[in-house]
């Protein structure tokens, strides 16, 4: 058990800090691309970018724990500890791909891993959509006011 937790909080701690660096960079574009223009069609590229740029990090970090399993030992292939890696990061875990008992525990690690950067996805997705919102709304009332 103690490898696995080692590894696990390992790659862990790496997981979160790469989704650190690029919740940075997301929330920084997004104020930038916020700042040029309010507009419907600035505010639909906005969220387009803010999405993507959050997915790609998702699928970075499966692609971290597969690399995990594949210097374990435990799967052969990238494409099935892709695969398997997926499944523990989202929580699916339709349980066709077993790790074995020396490393089983680094599923359930992943598995909150994910569920925890998918909160942090969603809140970032809500504060950059409700400062668009908060925006808008603001220029609308303004614009109210001039006439």
């Amino acid at each position: 058990m103690a490898p696995s937790l080692l590894v696990g909080t390992g790659v862990f701690l790496v997981s979160v800090v790469c989704y650190a660096m690029t919740t940075t960079l997301v929330v920084n574009l997004g104020l930038h691309l916020i700042r040029t223009g309010l507009g419907f069609w600035t505010s639909v590229p906005i969220m387009m970018i803010v999405s993507l740029l959050t997915a790609a990090a998702h699928l970075v970090q499966i692609a971290l724990w597969a690399v995990v399993y594949l210097m374990c030992g435990e799967i052969a292939s990238f494409q099935r500890a892709f695969y398997c890696s997926a499944q523990n990061y989202t929580a699916l875990g339709y349980g066709d791909v077993h790790l074995s008992e020396r490393w089983q525990l680094l599923g359930p690690l992943e598995a909150v891993n994910g569920l925890l950067l998918f909160g942090l996805s969603t809140a970032i997705m809500f504060a950059v959509l409700s400062r668009l919102v908060s925006n808008r709304l603001h220029r609308e009332i303004d614009h109210l006011g001039r006439d």
